[in-house]
């Protein structure tokens, strides 16, 4: 196998064959399923693409953008889970994940939690906990490449696609909407703040229903947090950490999830990074990363240079 044909091509390439599969079964419910079908089918032929092209035509924005595309690719993938829960609203598995926080917690903790501890201190903090996950999974990689550390920025998006790609299956499988649209939301002042007020903006924005169960906030939170102890200084490895078990804090406390979702996503990417990553790892032909603790210092040659 070339190594200029990347894990994370290969883990795009694979999704892309699973859409394919989903749009193609699809094809009557929308006139425009043929065309994404289509367009999983080039995307499941990338790699390949990508890999007759030498490393070193990839100079400039193309660098950054080959190197980056993969982590591009997961906003759309995200959009793309909402409407196909749209076009395909067969029976989602929310009884089974309420019974399940009931019988692991006595009672809803997202429906309490808020209307128990209504400090506008803490609600704006939780919700500037949750709101700021959205930068935090794109800065670490973008630093990286923007300082042509290239073996961290791989790592980096190879293991944040395995997360996401992990949690994205899940949630084909096993569709859940959750209580952040099936539940009644805290009504009082608290709605007035800040941070309450973006961090429901956003949710409007871009959420997807039937991806509640793991909480993809946790899970890629706590990917962070992994790849800030492998990769950069201490004193900011243990700031994304905070942030990280503040995202798990908030995801209950916004009432966006159940405590079982946010559990089941940090199990859910721990387990993704000790299992999945090692076994694509172990399958590729390319020289391994370092292995924690490492720090590895700015490499002598750019992201956008020269081939591995």
């Amino acid at each position: 196998m070339s190594h200029r044909i990347r894990p994370a091509d290969l883990l795009v390439a694979g999704y892309n064959v699973v859409l394919l599969a989903v749009w193609l079964r699809l094809a009557d419910a929308a006139w425009f399923a043929p065309s994404i079908a289509a367009a999983h089918a080039a995307g499941a032929a990338l790699p390949l693409a990508l890999g007759r092209v030498s490393e070193h035509r990839w100079t400039g924005l193309a660098g950054v953008l080959r190197e980056l595309y993969p982590l591009l690719c997961l906003a759309a993938f995200w959009s793309e889970l909402g409407l196909l829960q749209a076009l395909a609203p067969g029976a989602t598995y929310d009884a089974a994940i309420t019974s399940l926080d009931l019988a692991l917690f006595g009672r809803h903790l997202n429906l309490v939690w808020m209307p128990a501890m209504p400090y506008p201190t803490l609600s704006e903090l939780m919700h500037f906990f949750y709101f700021f996950y959205y930068p935090l999974i794109f800065l670490p990689p973008l630093a990286m490449c923007l300082a042509g550390r290239a073996d961290a920025l791989r790592d980096m998006t190879l293991r944040l696609m395995v997360t996401y790609l992990g949690c994205y299956l899940l949630y084909l499988a096993f569709p859940v909407v959750g209580p952040a649209e099936l539940l009644p939301h805290y009504q009082g002042p608290l709605t007035d703040g800040l941070f309450y007020g973006l961090t429901h903006a956003a949710r409007a924005a871009g959420d997807s229903l039937g991806t509640a169960f793991p909480s993809s906030h946790v899970a890629g939170s706590a990917t962070v947090a992994v790849l800030a102890w492998r990769w950069l200084p201490r004193p900011l490895a243990v700031l994304i950490t905070v942030q990280a078990a503040g995202v798990f804090l908030a995801t209950v406390y916004t009432q966006n999830h159940y405590p079982v979702d946010s559990l089941a996503g940090l199990i859910w990417a721990l387990g993704l990074q000790l299992v999945i990553v090692p076994a694509v790892r172990a399958n590729y032909a390319a020289p391994r990363v370092p292995v924690l603790p490492a720090r590895a210092p700015s490499l002598p040659e750019p992201v956008t240079g020269g081939g591995r």
